[in-house]
C-alpha cells in the first residue's frame, strides 16, 4: 500500500510512519525542513512541503496514494490563532488539494484528540463542547474532513504518552524527583499510550473501519498514575499543596511573556483551563466491541516510557 503521513517528523506521526514501514508499506513523509524523528526510521520517502502551501500539496499528489494520515498539528503554539491557522487550516489545504486531485485515496485518517469533544465522560454520540483554542482547532478539521465526502476515519485520542515525547515528560520529570500536586487526586483522565494509538490505526485499518473512535488505556487519576511512575523508578511519592488561583496567576504571567516573544510557554492560560477540570474522560466501548486489546499494560507502558527517557538523557 502507498501511504501518505503528514506530521511524521513529530511525535505521533513518526511512530505511525514507523509501524506502516514495518509492515511493508510504501512510505511518503510530507517534510518541511527538519527531518527530526525520521532520521531514525530508514525506507520513508520524504515529499517537501507544508500543510500551510497548497502548491506544495498539489505537487505531493501529483501521483497517487491508496491512503492519506493526517498527523501534522500544533499542541502548543505561542498564539491562539496558530492553532487554527495549522490545525484547522492545514487541514483544510490538505482536503482541498485531495480533492482537486486526479485520483482518489482509499481513505483519509484524521488524528484529532479528546480536547475536540471537550471535558467530562464522552463518548462517540456526545455533542462537542470543545474548551480551549487547541480543541476547537482540531474539531474544525474534524468537521474539514468529515464534510469532504472522501471516505475518513478520525481518532480522538487523549493525553498521549511514550517514547518521542516532550509535553508529558515535565510530568515524568516531576514524579521521578518524588513530587506531585495534592489536587491530583481528584483529576480523572484517559490516558493512551503512543503505541496502542498505532496499534488500534492499523486494528482499524485491517477492517476497512470509517467513523470516529476515541482511543485509550483506561481512565485514572493523575495520582494513581503518578504512584505507579513512582514505584518504577523507586520513589516515595509526597504531594504538595498547588491552590489552582497560583496557577491562574502563574499562567496569567506566562500570558504576558508569549505576548513579549512569540513563543510558547509550558503553563498557559489554556492548559490551566483543562487542569481545573475534574474530569477528561472518554469512553472507548465502540472500539474494543471490535475486539481491539493494546499489546502492553500501563504499567508496562510507563516502563518503556520512561526508560526511553533514560536512555536518551531526558531525566
Amino acid at each position: 500500500m502507498r501511504v501518505f503521513v503528514t506530521g511524521a517528523t513529530g511525535f505521533v506521526g513518526s511512530h505511525v510512519a514507523q509501524a506502516l514501514v514495518d509492515r511493508g508499506d510504501e512510505v511518503v513523509a510530507l517534510v518541511r525542513a527538519r527531518e527530526s524523528w525520521l532520521e531514525e526510521i530508514p525506507g520513508v520517502k520524504k515529499a517537501r512541503g507544508d500543510v500551510l502551501d497548497a502548491y506544495s500539496l498539489a505537487e505531493a499528489f501529483s501521483s497517487p496514494f491508496d491512503l492519506v494520515i493526517h498527523c501534522a498539528g500544533l499542541t502548543s503554539a505561542p498564539r491562539n490563532m496558530d492553532y487554527y491557522r495549522v490545525n484547522a487550516l492545514g487541514t483544510y489545504n490538505l482536503v482541498r488539494a485531495l480533492k482537486n486531485a486526479p485520483w482518489r485515496p482509499g481513505l483519509v485518517v484524521y488524528i484529532s484528540s479528546l480536547a475536540a469533544a471537550g471535558p467530562g465522560e464522552v463518548n462517540e454520540e456526545c455533542e462537542e463542547r470543545p474548551l480551549t483554542p487547541y480543541g476547537e482547532s482540531k474539531l474544525y478539521g474534524e468537521y474539514f474532513v468529515v464534510d469532504s465526502g472522501l471516505p475518513c476515519l478520525v481518532l480522538r485520542p487523549p493525553v498521549i504518552f511514550g517514547p518521542r515525547d516532550t509535553d508529558v515528560l515535565q510530568f515524568f520529570k516531576l514524579v521521578k524527583r518524588g513530587w506531585a500536586p495534592a489536587f491530583f487526586r481528584k483529576k480523572r483522565l484517559s490516558l493512551v499510550y503512543v503505541r496502542t494509538l498505532v496499534e488500534a490505526l492499523l486494528f482499524l485499518l485491517e477492517r476497512g473501519a470509517q467513523g470516529t473512535y476515541f482511543v485509550a488505556d483506561g481512565t485514572f487519576s493523575w495520582w494513581e498514575v503518578a504512584e505507579r511512575v513512582s514505584r518504577i523508578v523507586g520513589k516515595k511519592l509526597r504531594p504538595f499543596p498547588l491552590p489552582q488561583g497560583f496557577l491562574v496567576s502563574v499562567a496569567g504571567v506566562s500570558q504576558f511573556y508569549r505576548c513579549l516573544t512569540g513563543r510558547p510557554v509550558l503553563l498557559s492560560k489554556e492548559k490551566v483551563q483543562e487542569m481545573r477540570q475534574d474530569a477528561w474522560v472518554c469512553e472507548t466501548s465502540r472500539l474494543s466491541s471490535m475486539g481491539f486489546v493494546p499489546s502492553l499494560s500501563l504499567d508496562e507502558a510507563l516502563r518503556e516510557t520512561l526508560e526511553w527517557y533514560e536512555e536518551k538523557g531526558y531525566l
